[in-house]
């Protein structure tokens, strides 16, 4: 039952990011595309709720595919490469973020390299607060 809660979340979540990207692409249309950035925002949450959406439905569709994922998603080796895997991502991001803002200033570039800098900073961070609920929860 708790499963069944979970991909309903997870439907709502698709629907918000499909909600979201036509809010975003509408108002990008009514202002006669004054920002790419937004439009193509709007568009990949579009695509990324859609496929969401679709991939949820087919799993909950069938009681012997959602028993699967849920059982996949309980598996104690998938949990272990997926925390793996975003511990990865993260160290890597803000590595190479770091070495791209060392780059950057000693080619000058000092305001491009702002906004890596304020990055690392920001994640730096939100890890340690992160760290520190985690901490006092376990």
């Amino acid at each position: 039952m708790e499963f069944q809660k979970k991909m309903k979340q997870r439907q709502i979540i698709a629907v918000s990011y499909i909600v979201l990207g036509l809010i975003l692409v509408i108002a990008d249309l009514l202002k006669g595309f004054e920002n790419y950035f937004f439009f193509s925002f709007g568009i990949a949450l579009l695509m990324m709720g859609a496929l969401r959406l679709h991939r949820n439905r087919k799993i909950t569709a069938n009681e012997q595919t959602m028993r699967k994922q849920e059982l996949a998603e309980k598996d104690e080796r998938t949990r272990m490469i997926s925390e793996r895997a975003r511990s990865w991502a993260f160290s890597l991001s803000i590595t190479i973020s770091g070495i791209l803002v060392i780059v950057l200033n000693f080619m000058g570039l000092t305001e491009q390299a702002l906004p890596f800098a304020w990055y690392v900073c920001g994640m730096v961070a939100l890890y340690w607060v992160c760290w520190m609920i985690i901490q006092k929860k376990y």
